[in-house]
């Protein structure tokens, strides 16, 4: 008999199943060129610095602060993996963008994203990202990747769903891989829950043979800029509500924070200021779920 963790798992196969990877160059928003070749629970309003998560038999375990969402309703019904997986990633550099947004950059011709369409879709939101750019394997990709989550990046990664219905696929599914630990990568699986993920054969997520990931390594800001992340206090079909934060700052100092619409927006569509009481400043504001909002945090000369 089929354990129901074996149910859930395949009826959330069916909710985004990533088409072939295809052998072609990948540009990095640096200019380069690379080759591409058990849940847990998280509170949604979080929003300092690390979350220590907990397993039986697994040590404190530091991880991003950044929520495990779902496919948006007007997903397809291929799913929106890569979409959500950005969409999480967003709210850590300080964007807050629906998904249905996030497809459109990415330029599919098909209904969702896929792998060669989730770098457009990051430089056309103006995201700064690096290519894992080592060979096939769980090694040397885990490697990359925890090097890059202790330096404080999310890692948008390539897994595949065993057992696989496309063995022929470089990967099945996309997800954000947010923290690490004896038991491998811990990921927001997209389906709105974490899980950990490593060089497994059994039912179920896997990095064997891992080689898709983008490190996200925040916006294209100004020189004078702060970066900003974004905690989701509350949402609904309309608006949105979140807490911008920035670090960083001199206390006693007074700081402008800023809200645009688009990468290309010179001037800010809102701003307040706010002087620094302790090296953090942060701002409440409740924002339309239909667009775009781009956060960050200058001086205010």
């Amino acid at each position: 008999m089929r354990s129901i963790t074996a149910f859930v798992l395949l009826a959330a196969l069916e909710s985004c199943a990533e088409r072939p990877t295809r052998s072609a160059d990948v540009e990095r928003s640096d200019g380069a060129v690379a080759w591409a070749p058990g849940a847990v629970a998280v509170d949604a309003s979080v929003d300092v610095a690390v979350v220590a998560v907990v397993d039986a038999g697994e040590q404190l375990t530091p991880s991003l602060p950044i929520p495990a969402r779902a496919h948006a309703p007007e997903a397809p019904r291929a799913g929106w993996c890569g979409e959500t997986a950005i969409q999480e990633g967003l709210l850590h550099v300080g964007v807050w963008a629906p998904q249905r947004i996030i497809n459109k950059a990415g330029k599919p011709t098909h209904p969702d994203l896929y792998a060669p369409d989730i770098p457009v879709a990051l430089s056309e939101l103006g995201v700064r990202f690096s290519v894992y750019s080592g060979g096939r394997g769980f090694e040397a990709f885990s490697r990359w990747v925890v090097a890059a989550v202790d330096q404080g990046d999310p890692v948008l990664a390539g897994v595949k769903i065993l057992p696989t219905l496309h063995p022929e696929w470089g990967l099945d599914h996309f997800v954000l891989v947010v923290g690490h630990g004896t038991r491998g990568l811990l990921v927001n699986t997209t389906w709105g829950s974490r899980t950990w993920v490593g060089d497994t054969v059994t039912p179920g997520l896997s990095f064997k043979g891992a080689f898709y990931g983008l490190r996200l390594s925040g916006l294209a800001l100004p020189a004078n800029a702060l970066p900003a992340r974004l905690s989701l206090l509350d949402e609904n079909d309309t608006t949105v509500k979140l807490r911008v934060t920035c670090a960083g700052v001199q206390k006693g100092t007074r700081y402008r924070v800023e809200r645009r619409a688009s990468r290309a927006e010179v001037k800010a569509a809102w701003a307040e200021e706010i002087t620094a009481e302790t090296e953090t400043i942060a701002k409440e504001l409740t924002v339309e779920a239909a667009s775009t909002s781009r956060f960050q945090c200058i001086p205010a000369n």
